[in-house]
């Protein structure tokens, strides 16, 4: 069994909470491409848009079924054309990295389709930030009316936002800390660019595949589930967010 990040798992079950299906969907930073093979369920097809070259190692690891369905882009969303209209747009942990991120909303706004659905998750609150979000190219967290304010500004309507997966979320900070200052020797010659680039993909592979057993979708489903009693109080480190795009 694979293994699953448990931030990643507190993440996804608030994020199939309020997916709304639809013909296709564009992720942009789609990473372990975990989430964009659970989008499968809920879409025909999609496109993942992703700028550093070693995500076509995790594509090829994909079933073929889903990469005939999964279009990979190796392109800088902030630059790439695309004709293309989708019913969903998602960036997951991207915005924070992104040095204009209102620039980077109105982009996603122009590639969905009439009323399509937002979908982000971003870090939650500068009071926990850490060593692990500079080791990593966060250049922001979001305060919850702050990220509000910035995807209405983008023309988004009826946003809401969650703050998944306390009280865990916030616990897993401190393991997440450890390790980061265990890696910031190794990562401080690195760029906030280059810091991006290797953080979408790295945290799955090097975890031991047998850890799968113990941290999966079916055993993290309790505590996911207890955690959605918070999701609308302003207590994690973390938030979902969806809105809408405008009537025209």
């Amino acid at each position: 069994m694979p293994y699953y990040p448990p931030r990643y798992l507190f993440r996804r079950q608030a994020v199939l909470h309020i997916v709304r299906p639809g013909a296709t969907f564009l992720e942009v930073g789609p990473g372990n491409m975990q989430l964009a093979q659970e989008m499968l369920r809920y879409f025909r097809c999609g496109t993942l848009i992703e700028y550093s070259e070693d995500v076509w190692a995790v594509y090829r690891t994909l079933p073929p079924v889903a990469q005939a369905r999964l279009e990979l882009l190796v392109v800088d969303f902030m630059t790439h054309d695309t004709n293309a209209s989708f019913d969903c747009a998602i960036a997951c942990e991207v915005l924070e990295h992104v040095p204009d991120d209102a620039a980077f909303l109105q982009r996603l706004y122009t590639a969905l389709g009439e009323q399509g659905q937002l979908i982000l998750s971003v870090p939650a609150r500068m009071k926990f930030w850490s060593r692990h979000d500079e080791i990593v190219g966060h250049l922001r967290r979001y305060e919850w009316d702050d990220l509000a304010s910035l995807v209405t500004s983008a023309g988004f309507e009826d946003v809401q936002i969650y703050a998944y997966g306390f009280p865990f979320v916030n616990l897993l900070r401190f393991p997440r800390i450890w390790l980061a200052k265990r890696q910031a020797a190794e990562k401080a010659h690195l760029t906030t660019e280059e810091q991006t680039k290797a953080s979408g993909i790295a945290q799955t592979a090097v975890m031991p595949s047998r850890l799968g057993w113990l941290i999966n979708p079916i055993t993290m489903y309790p505590l996911a589930l207890f955690s959605t009693l918070f999701n609308r109080l302003d207590l994690s480190g973390a938030y979902v967010l969806t809105a809408s795009k405008k009537s025209t």
